[in-house]
């Protein structure tokens, strides 16, 4: 038997690990019920705040993906400070948590903004992601290098000494809710359509695209 943490895909005993202090708090929730219900309407959008997604049933929807307002002076953006931004997304969060199934994974694209102080939004919206009962499931690096420009902050260009961090990458922010896994009902037990190839690429922790102008 291989010990954890070995370099080749083979079997192991990883038990000794997750049986360390870090992992002693049970982190899978009940969330009162794994019976999923139906959307009452497919392919409709709404034009509205999704704080309140009343339309939708609990345990209703698989997948979110998002990318909130970061915030900035945007023209979409409101002017808040960092604990009323937080609020304001925490009220999707739970909204969010609601509407999942079991086992539903919500996604987050998100970037730290700021340097004066540097904000980490990332950092933010997972302790209030968690605080909210989500799992966390990892985090992708979306390397957009092929897209950045060579522009500089202002004071920083070749300065050892106080040199500004150019960030060139986002972050997919991954979670699930109330488990890490999901018992599809018979209906839809499928044929998976993705690749091998494509498999083994897009489970990677760093995805390479460029940006699309804003």
């Amino acid at each position: 038997m291989q010990s954890f943490g070995t370099s080749a895909r083979v079997g192991y005993d990883s038990s000794a690990f997750y049986d360390r202090k870090i992992y002693a708090e049970p982190e899978e929730v009940e969330d009162g019920s794994s019976e999923e219900n139906a959307v009452p309407e497919l392919n409709r959008l709404y034009a509205h705040s999704s704080s309140s997604m009343h339309e939708l049933p609990d345990n209703s929807v698989h997948l979110m993906v998002t990318s909130p307002p970061y915030n900035v002076g945007k023209d979409y953006d409101e002017d808040m400070s960092v604990e009323e931004y937080r609020r304001f997304l925490t009220e999707v969060w739970e909204e969010t948590y609601r509407v999942l199934v079991h086992g539903g994974r919500a996604c987050i694209n998100v970037a730290n903004v700021g340097r004066r102080p540097y904000l980490p939004l990332s950092a933010f919206i997972t302790a209030d992601m968690i605080d909210v009962g989500f799992l966390m499931r990892g985090q992708i690096i979306w390397n957009k290098q092929a897209s950045a420009g060579s522009s500089c902050a202002w004071g920083s260009w070749r300065s050892p000494s106080n040199p500004v961090l150019r960030d060139v990458h986002e972050y997919i922010l991954v979670f699930s809710k109330g488990d890490f896994a999901r018992q599809k009902p018979e209906c839809e037990q499928k044929q998976a359509t993705i690749g091998r190839d494509n498999f083994l690429e897009w489970t990677k922790s760093v995805w390479e695209f460029a940006a699309e102008s804003a």
